[in-house]
């Protein structure tokens, strides 16, 4: 979780020891880096040359950019078709306007493979007034109440990208698919999620005050 929030807040980013690795698998990192943070510089290394002024006072360091981890922004509203794909690192964009039941989603997450880091908002049935802050590197993922959806811009939905390895796109999308409600479980409305089987962590949030 550190290294990928380092590499996504980052403005310069150097890969070393690239002539210890084949070209395909220094260029993999690269491509993976590349779409982690497409607002950083990337500077591949060989032998640990670079030159002082590529890292000292650069000048680009913009917080706010920084915070807002470009490049995710860009994949949920419009999506594209990054370079990165040449070396199998691809990514996707996942929307919905119904939660997720919670045990259907954990049999969905028990089937993910290929995927490097996911991260966006989230709707859970059975806790169905809060925002969930999805956040996943590698095998670990964690999602946290962020808000009410109350006190948020827009209807609740679940709004997700995921990059991957030779990530399965349409694969993806149907396990997904299949842990949202059904038609006659969103119909049963919010009394009867709260009673779902809930086996995610649980969230301790103070009570809600209208």
């Amino acid at each position: 979780d550190l290294l990928i929030d380092q590499v996504e807040f980052a403005d310069v980013v150097l890969i070393s020891k690239l002539d210890l690795v084949s070209a395909a698998a220094g260029g993999a990192v690269e491509a993976t880096v590349r779409r982690l943070n497409p607002r950083a510089r990337v500077r591949p290394l060989r032998r640990g040359e670079i030159a002082v002024t590529e890292v000292i006072g650069t000048g680009l360091f913009d917080h706010d950019a920084a915070s807002s981890v470009a490049g995710w922004d860009d994949e949920v509203i419009g999506g594209h078709t990054p370079e990165t794909e040449e070396y199998g690192i691809s990514s996707m964009a996942y929307r919905a306007d119904r939660p997720f039941h919670p045990q259907r989603l954990l049999e969905a997450l028990a089937d993910v493979r290929a995927v490097l880091r996911s991260k966006g908002f989230c709707w859970i049935a059975s806790r169905p007034d809060l925002v969930g802050v999805w956040s996943q590197a590698g095998p670990n993922l964690t999602i946290e109440p962020a808000a009410y959806w109350s006190q948020v811009d827009g209807a609740p939905q679940q709004e997700l990208v995921f990059i991957g390895v030779r990530l399965d796109a349409e694969r993806m999308r149907a396990l997904l698919d299949r842990a949202l409600l059904t038609d006659d479980e969103v119909a049963e409305g919010p009394a009867a999620w709260v009673e779902y089987p809930d086996r995610l962590p649980a969230w301790n949030v103070p009570a809600h005050r209208h």
